[in-house]
């Protein structure tokens, strides 16, 4: 990971805190279940809010333009494997909250005896 930026890995480490504690606030009974979205709603104020306060690449960038040097960036591919799997594990914890908590199984009750229906 030592081509990933210490960003990459915190953000990274922050959404994996939220969707976890997401998912466990989902399964308490009550409003607190509720909660999960305001943890993923911080947690996305946070990413955005780093996101436009540290443009540190693109000024960099256009410094190092401006003195004539060219930039290659060799982490390209480390970033979409890491975006490829943050995807599809958002999509996986998606699902696995859509199967586990908004289909919970209901319990069967007795049917009337045959005799009381006429």
């Amino acid at each position: 990971m030592a081509f990933l930026g210490s960003g990459i890995i915190v953000l990274s480490l922050v959404w994996a805190m939220a969707l976890a504690v997401s998912v466990a606030l989902t399964r308490y009974p009550g409003t607190l279940s509720f909660a999960g979205v305001a943890v993923l709603a911080i947690a996305l104020l946070l990413t955005v809010v780093l996101a436009v306060k540290y443009k540190r690449d693109q000024e960099l960038k256009l410094e190092l333009e401006r003195e004539g040097s060219v930039v290659y960036d060799y982490s390209a591919v480390g970033r979409y494997v890491v975006l490829a799997v943050t995807g599809t594990s958002l999509l996986t914890g998606f699902c696995c909250v859509f199967l586990f908590h908004v289909t919970v199984p209901r319990t069967a009750s007795r049917l009337p005896p045959w005799n009381n229906l006429y």
